[in-house]
């Protein structure tokens, strides 16, 4: 049974800038949009994207409400939140398992925390606040870690899990982020798979990386490895998603590459996609 009720998006981008104009050429290539959230903090928007949201659905994407940090909650980022999510027609919103401040300063990154019950505590009770105030599906993303936090006890699939399911809310499963850390950390991510509550996946990431320093990161600039695929392929068969986004954040030519990148996505999940039942 899932989480989410909503309709069914099919397969998006995510929007940037650059491509704009690319995105309106092709419009029809794309099922819905995702928008980073922050980019409606600034009331002057890109007229691109204002074209391309009165042909497309909207999805919104947040960077930096920093739900694993130890500080109480961003009141001021917080509001301005609430009133963009109230104004703005999405179908959710969603953030990462991460932290991008402490004690208000930014840090520049998305952090990964330690996986442990008081990070568990601390998530949860940040997410059943928004949760009470902004009536939208919130989901939460999984990010890449390039190092193992000491005081971790518990595996991610563990860490994740709990948090979805004590804060009752939805997942945006990055198959990318999935695969790079299964890489650098030595695991088998199908089994990460089979352990996370999949019921809760609403969204999916799909993006490229690149082998740096004697390590595999996240760079949204390179197209999807044949091996993200076949964890999509996999995905698709076992886990009822209403969306996937095909990320890009560079490197946008030429941008029939991310055409394709969607074809290909929706030719998958014509082939093994199965109707979902919803959460009760």
């Amino acid at each position: 049974m899932m989480y989410y009720s909503g309709p069914d998006l099919g397969v998006g981008i995510s929007y940037m800038s650059a491509i704009g104009e690319h995105i309106l050429n092709h419009i029809e290539s794309f099922d819905f949009i995702e928008a980073y959230t922050e980019r409606f903090f600034i009331r002057e928007q890109n007229s691109k994207l204002k074209e391309i949201l009165k042909h497309k659905p909207l999805v919104l994407h947040g960077l930096d409400l920093s739900v694993g940090s130890p500080d109480p909650i961003d009141v001021p980022y917080f509001e301005k939140l609430e009133q963009i999510i109230n104004e703005t027609p999405c179908h959710w919103y969603s953030d990462h398992i991460s932290l991008t401040k402490i004690e208000q300063v930014e840090v520049g990154h998305l952090m990964p925390v330690s996986f442990d019950e008081q990070n568990i505590e601390l998530i949860v009770s940040k997410i059943k606040t928004l949760n009470e105030r902004i009536q939208k599906p919130f989901l939460l993303e999984n990010i890449t870690y390039y190092y193992q936090i000491p005081s971790s006890n518990m595996t991610e699939y563990d860490f994740i899990s709990k948090i979805l399911n004590e804060a009752e809310c939805g997942m945006l499963l990055d198959l990318n982020n999935l695969y790079l850390n299964a890489l650098n950390h030595n695991y088998d991510p199908y089994e990460f798979l089979k352990k996370i509550p999949t019921e809760r996946v609403v969204e999916i990431h799909l993006a490229g990386g690149s082998f740096k320093e004697n390590m595999h990161v996240d760079t949204h600039a390179n197209s999807i490895a044949n091996e993200v695929w076949k964890l999509f392929e996999y995905a698709t068969r076992t886990i009822p998603f209403r969306g996937v986004i095909i990320e890009r954040d560079a490197n946008f030519e030429p941008f029939s590459d991310l055409v394709d990148e969607a074809n290909r996505a929706k030719s998958i999940i014509k082939k093994y996609k199965q109707p979902s039942k919803v959460l009760m």
